[in-house]
């Protein structure tokens, strides 16, 4: 019923799907020929104009050239919306981060918080010398899903994922969880 209202609203308000060209560039990307478009907005990345869609199983970016990108829920460690800068921001487990600064946000920054969480299946801090490190079970989400959780670990503060005791803490606990969370 709420998806139906957000249709409604949305066409009410002339906030429909993006053109067609836009949603075969998120098609190529996502690997699905017809995507369910939750929300989307409007651009600048890398300098360039972009239309950013969130779809069930990701964020895909297709700039105005045509070429396009996609970025899976589960993929995401952090993330969220800047309101002073009107920009969506995210970083991967590897370090690396991207954001796109939005002229038209619309649901989007809700859509995007919204899906990250609902990717995390269970997400416990372990105290470690140093720091916390944080061991997170992942989905993926939409048509991405195979019933699968992704395991990762992530230093936060000053803890060393490293250092030989924190790494057979982390372990440990990673191995208990997955026999909690099958």
């Amino acid at each position: 019923m709420a998806e139906l209202w957000r249709r409604l609203v949305r066409a009410v308000s002339g906030d429909g799907d993006p053109d067609s060209e836009i949603l075969a560039g998120v098609a190529a990307v996502i690997g699905v020929a017809d995507p369910h478009v939750l929300a989307w907005g409007t651009g600048q990345r890398h300098g360039g104009p972009v239309t950013a869609v969130a779809v069930d199983e990701g964020l895909a970016l297709v700039a105005g050239d045509g070429s396009s990108e996609a970025v899976a829920w589960h993929e995401v460690v952090k993330g969220g919306w800047r309101a002073e800068t009107s920009t969506l921001w995210w970083s991967f487990l590897d370090g690396e981060s991207d954001d796109v600064r939005l002229d038209r946000a619309g649901d989007l920054p809700e859509v995007f918080n919204d899906r990250v969480m609902a990717s995390i299946v269970v997400r416990e801090p372990i105290e470690t010398q140093g720091g916390t490190a944080v061991v997170a079970g992942r989905r993926r989400l939409g048509s991405l899903d195979d019933g699968q959780i992704l395991w990762t670990a992530m230093a936060d503060g000053q803890a060393d994922l490293t250092d030989p005791e924190t790494e057979r803490l982390v372990l440990e606990r990673t191995a208990e969880l997955k026999k909690e969370w099958r």
